[in-house]
């Protein structure tokens, strides 16, 4: 699912992923669980689940025991720990001592992928597309206590048509030192750290560095990049306490200007979030456009989740600048990005009822950027909200996501900017001949304004870890919208992506 925030809005990015809810919080005064099953190798009856350290909040392993001597007597699963990003999740899989004579060193490739892409659209300023890329890790866990990683990437990018241009880049993954405690981990280096409740765009993602590379085509993990940060989670009060210090700010990962993805348009003379009548597209075309990024920290944030026996309850609070630019009118045919700080304060909860998952979400930020209507630049404060709800129809293998998002600018003055937004959204995917084919559409829908994407994608996964793919990207909207400014940018892809 896409990002699809106004320019008035890229300080509160609807974006996202599913927020793992809360820690580990088993009952701190019971050591041991035992399941009754029938037909267990050699006869057993039982299933035992032991709290090794006697500090069963804390611990990072649940040890099941099978009971008989003449069959493996224990399976270990990591617990993890909650809304750690993906690749950090993958690389603290087993927090146990390795044996002797085992290579302690884990070597992945975390992501390959090559995909063509066809703009279907006459007046598109590309007629094709080429990407590239490969992401490999290497983690070192020599004893349960200290953990390092080092990861790379390389993308590739060719565009064909009227605006050509070609790029090879190279960059740094998740690469950092951890420090593994009883009931705290410290993690210092570049990482991915996704926050929030909403499913592909949550409201709570303040820490993180959008990728828009590629504009809105692929998912919200996909859509993000490393950025160096110092960061704390340590279980407290029942549940997971989560500190995050940028130490250094990373803006968003930009396309080249060529780009079709590029958020201003030279060719057509348009801004994103921008309706053409407001802004004559002569004194955008061919303007200079200045996208540097400030030095110095990008701030801090603190998150605290909790599972409790009615809901998993999530609160935000975080200072930090924004990672996407919002580009300010700077003169005559010059632009310039700027990135402002903002204040947020958000709630969020996740419940099952009634065979379903629902989530809520709300946030409030302090310092959204806009632009008056004799070209000044500003902010405003805002609040942003959302609710969903996931289910498998008929209990099966079916997924089905709704959402229902909006946000508000607060005692805005007279803007080019939207002053609100109403959308629903969601993902259906449907797994299909033994789960070796999947069908799944993406969508986003605008309710005040003309806004409609599309993602319908046909998988092919019985050739694991290998998937093929087919897909579509229907843009269509109105002017100040993000699928009006990209109408011309629908395209069919066909693709291949593993990891190893």
């Amino acid at each position: 699912m896409p990002d699809f925030p106004s320019r008035s809005i890229h300080l509160l990015p609807l974006l996202s992923c599913i927020a793992l809810s809360g820690a580990f919080a088993a009952d701190p005064q019971m050591d041991e669980i035992v399941i009754e099953v029938d037909g267990l190798p050699g006869g057993a009856d039982e299933i035992l689940i032991e709290d090794t350290t006697g500090q069963t909040p804390a611990v990072d392993e649940i040890v099941i025991d099978a009971g008989p001597a003449d069959a493996p007597d224990e399976i270990v699963i990591d617990t993890g720990p909650a809304e750690a990003s993906p690749a950090a999740s993958a690389a603290v899989a087993d927090t146990a001592q390795p044996a002797a004579n085992d290579w302690p060193v884990t070597l992945r490739i975390e992501d390959v992928r090559a995909e063509y892409g066809a703009f279907t659209d006459a007046d598109s300023e590309a007629d094709s597309a080429l990407y590239g890329k490969i992401e490999v890790s290497a983690n070192w866990r020599a004893n349960p206590q200290w953990e390092l990683q080092l990861a790379a990437r390389a993308d590739a990018h060719d565009q064909h048509g009227d605006n050509d241009f070609s790029t090879l880049g190279a960059d740094y993954g998740e690469s950092y030192v951890r420090l593994h405690g009883e009931r705290t981990r410290l993690t210092l280096g570049t990482q991915t750290v996704i926050w929030g409740r909403l499913d592909e765009l949550p409201l709570a993602d303040r820490v993180s560095t959008a990728d828009l590379t590629r504009g809105v085509l692929d998912d919200l993990a996909d859509r993000r990049r490393a950025n160096p940060v110092l960061r704390a989670e340590t279980l407290v009060g029942g549940g997971k306490l989560d500190l995050v210090w940028l130490v250094d700010f990373r803006a968003a990962e930009l396309p080249d200007k060529d780009s079709v993805w590029y958020p201003i348009n030279g060719t057509t003379g348009r801004i994103l979030g921008i309706d053409p009548d407001d802004l004559p597209p002569a004194a955008v075309q061919g303007a200079r456009i200045d996208a540097r990024a400030p030095g110095g920290d990008g701030g801090f944030g603190m998150r605290f989740t909790r599972t409790h026996s009615f809901a998993d309850i999530g609160m935000t609070l975080a200072n930090t600048r924004q990672s996407t630019p919002y580009f300010r009118a700077a003169g005559p045919g010059r632009f310039e990005a700027v990135y402002p700080r903002s204040w947020a304060y958000g709630l969020d909860a996740a419940i099952d009822a009634a065979g379903a998952t629902w989530r809520v979400e709300a946030l409030y930020s302090s310092d959204n950027p806009v632009t008056r209507s004799d070209l000044s630049y500003t902010t405003t404060p805002a609040v942003a909200w959302g609710g969903g709800v996931e289910f498998h129809p008929g209990d099966g293998d079916t997924r089905v996501n709704l959402q229902l998002m909006g946000m508000q600018l607060i005692d805005a003055p007279r803007i080019l900017d939207r002053e609100e937004i109403y959308n629903v959204n969601g993902e259906i995917d449907i797994p299909f001949d033994r789960q070796r084919w999947r069908a799944s559409l993406d969508f986003y829908v605008g309710l005040d304004q003309k806004d409609i994407y599309l993602n319908p994608e046909i998988a092919f996964l019985g050739a694991e870890p290998h998937e093929f793919y087919l897909a579509a990207h229907y843009f269509d909207g109105d002017d100040q919208t993000l699928s009006g400014f990209h109408e011309d940018h629908s395209s069919i892809n066909l693709g291949w992506r593993a990891k190893f």
